[in-house]
């Protein structure tokens, strides 16, 4: 067999796809404005009082910031660990432990640094050099780990003694490789952490990006390594570009890849590879700020059409059978032409009986709710149709027009009563929250699916 051919199809080549899939996703949602600012800024300011309160006060003061998060440790380790062939309850399980994990190293090193901030070349050698290299290997130690874990708590039937001691030896393998890389990766990072030529592919990241933006009819340019859109700039340096996982994919290739011919052109394939990465980074960083200044329902609920087709993924994950992403695709088609399709039917039906939002909703969330909500649920049902018949998916859907009629005449009742009105993020929850608790229960008066 063609080793190309048997490398690009295994399930190695399939794992490494949907780790870097599931990093840029966990990177990408801890990335958002709104979850930087209220989830992982506070969080991580806890970590530096945290590491105050065990390793003592700094010796002097110290910026905790987003750049002290740990966020893309944890992208990483959440994506190794979600794309692992296992049951979900130990991919969730083995997240959760990886996040406590780093939160620990974390909250260590933002104390040492403090401790260490008095002599700025201790501080630059752990900041630089020591620390970055022992997160890495002390993540990296946990993931294989837990692997080896998941592989001992596989079925017995399932395992074949031939099979599984290549296996260990692999993974060994991949452990010392790995070793070498990270050591060669941090001994050598006063190279490239410097290096012009670096910032040369760093500038040449920001242009690819601007290029895909514009493409994407949104105004973007750049000025050297800075990509500048209409919400500020987002600046690619040196080690944007080095990401741990660059030794760690040096250790994948060298370990499953046989023949050198192969293993020279995976390690080539590292540049290409790593700047369409730094790309796609850059970009899932980029576009969401960016698109502030675009039409007004894309502006306003790009996340929360984002969040509904990640739940209509996992509701299609959830019910097995066909490929999720094809259900998915399918499912958010449909649900997109009937919102489509009911929009113009609802503000008919709201105009004829001359109810109106009562309140100032310059965003559109209240009067695109009722629209949302069917082609949401219509997509929902789509993907739980093995879990859904026809009379709970009609029942479901007469009880979310119910709701919705009794949801606009509290929300006018409201508003004679008092000044309250709702958030306009209550409403954009409330939008996703309606047609999913019409669906799990509609699910929940049936026999769930056995996988």
């Amino acid at each position: 067999m063609d080793t190309r051919q048997s490398f690009f199809r295994s399930p190695a080549s399939k794992f490494v796809a949907a780790a870097i899939g599931y990093s840029l996703g966990v990177f990408g949602l801890l990335k958002l404005s709104w979850v930087e600012a209220h989830a992982v800024l506070p969080f991580t300011q806890w970590q530096g009082r945290l590491a105050t309160a065990a390793i003592g006060a700094p010796a002097l003061p110290l910026d905790i910031g987003l750049a002290c998060s740990g966020t893309d440790a944890f992208a990483l380790c959440a994506g190794a660990i979600l794309a692992y062939p296992a049951t979900w309850r130990l991919r969730l399980g083995g997240t959760a432990v990886g996040f406590a994990l780093i939160v620990v190293l974390n909250s260590v090193r933002i104390g040492t640094l403090g401790r260490a901030a008095a002599s700025p070349l201790l501080f630059d050698t752990l900041h630089v050099y020591l620390w970055p290299a022992f997160l890495t290997l002390a993540i990296a130690g946990y993931v294989f780990a837990w692997m080896r874990l998941v592989n001992a708590r596989s079925p017995a039937p399932l395992r074949v003694d031939a099979a599984v001691a290549r296996s260990e030896n692999l993974t060994s393998r991949y452990v010392v490789w790995a070793v070498i890389f990270v050591v060669l990766f941090v001994a050598t990072s006063s190279l490239y952490l410097r290096s012009s030529t670096i910032l040369v592919v760093a500038a040449f990241i920001a242009r690819s990006a601007a290029t895909a933006l514009r493409v994407a009819g949104v105004e973007a340019t750049t000025s050297a390594n800075v990509l500048w859109t209409s919400k500020g700039g987002f600046e690619v340096t040196q080690e944007c570009i080095s990401t741990p996982l660059i030794p760690l994919y040096f250790a994948a290739v060298m370990t499953y890849i046989a023949r050198w011919r192969w293993r020279v052109f995976g390690l080539a394939a590292a540049v290409p590879l790593f700047v369409a990465l730094g790309i796609a980074r850059l970009l899932v960083v980029a576009l969401p700020a960016a698109l502030i200044g675009s039409p007004l329902f894309l502006i306003h609920a790009f996340y929360q059409l984002l969040l509904a087709a990640l739940i209509v993924f996992g509701a299609a994950a959830w019910r097995g059978g066909a490929d999720p992403r094809r259900v998915t695709v399918i499912g958010c088609v449909l649900g997109a032409l009937c919102a489509y399709l009911l929009g113009p039917v609802y503000v008919g039906i709201l105009s004829s009986f001359a109810i109106d939002v009562p309140f100032n909703d310059v965003q559109g969330a209240m009067a695109s709710l009722p629209s949302f909500q069917a082609g949401f649920y219509v997509a929902l049902s789509i993907a739980m149709m093995t879990a859904l018949s026809w009379r709970a998916f009609a029942t479901g859907l007469a009880t979310l027009v119910v709701v919705q009629v009794a949801a606009f005449i509290a929300l006018h009742a409201l508003s004679r009563v008092s000044d309250l009105t709702p958030h306009i993020r209550d409403v954009r929850a409330w939008a996703i929250a309606a047609p999913l608790a019409i669906a799990i229960m509609g699910v929940m008066s049936h026999e769930r699916p056995r996988h």
